[in-house]
């Protein structure tokens, strides 16, 4: 990286950091946790219900404001913003939570690797939450199927997915680039990967109405799935 680049990285984070004290209303973005969602929380509620969650690592951490829902529940977060600007933002958001967050400027998947190369992070039963895909350079599948490699007994929930026979927002990147099933199927087919949707459609949620999808890194992990009241098993 070139001096220029180094400067411009700095006043980008600093220009993040003195966004988070001008405009306190950003703290709130897209409307609240899970883009104010409160389907999608039930949905992430229920899952902490089933699961002994030792962590939570989300990826795409942009203003913090799932970030700091996740905070609430008490679980060590480890989360990742590859983008100055917003790492700036987070990094004085949650300057008096430092005990109980770590915070990461990484793209999504060294951030996994280095996860996953820690012999101290637990490697079963970790909620992932992955958000870093709006950019051009979509890290979906190798995000996921670093995950399936290194962790047992987990759950992952993917934002801005589309939900099969719903009208639940999803994002498009253009032919080969959409947030389907068949973008997800090189990891999840030959992995027996359980899938899961939420069980209400659209109609029945608040907020942006953004769709997700819920899987298990592995088979067992779809049997204590099948009890969770707002999930529907999905078969390919």
């Amino acid at each position: 990286m070139s001096l220029q680049q180094i400067t411009g990285s700095i006043h980008e984070m600093v220009d993040g950091g003195l966004e988070y004290f001008k405009n306190p209303e950003l703290k709130i973005s897209w409307g609240g946790p899970f883009n104010g969602q409160e389907f999608r929380k039930k949905i992430f509620l229920n899952l902490l219900d089933n699961f002994s969650f030792k962590a939570v690592v989300e990826t795409g951490t942009y203003r913090g404001t799932t970030t700091d829902f996740f905070l609430s529940t008490s679980r060590p977060v480890y989360t990742t913003e590859s983008q100055y600007r917003y790492f700036g933002y987070a990094l004085i958001r949650f300057l008096s939570k430092w005990k109980h967050i770590r915070l990461f400027r990484k793209d999504s998947r060294d951030f996994l690797r280095s996860l996953a190369a820690r012999r101290s992070f637990p490697k079963k039963n970790v909620f992932f939450y992955l958000d870093a895909h709006w950019q051009e350079d979509l890290p979906l599948v190798e995000e996921l199927d670093i995950i399936v490699s290194n962790w047992r007994n987990s759950v992952i929930m993917i934002d801005d997915f589309c939900v099969p026979d719903t009208n639940y927002g999803y994002d498009n990147y253009g032919e080969g680039r959409v947030l389907k099933l068949d973008y997800l199927n090189p990891v999840i087919i030959p992995n027996n990967i359980p899938l899961f949707f939420p069980s209400v459609g659209s109609e029945e949620e608040t907020g942006e109405k953004r769709g997700c999808i819920v899987l298990g890194t592995e088979n067992d992990t779809g049997s204590i799935l099948d009890r969770i009241p707002t999930l529907r098993r999905y078969y390919i």
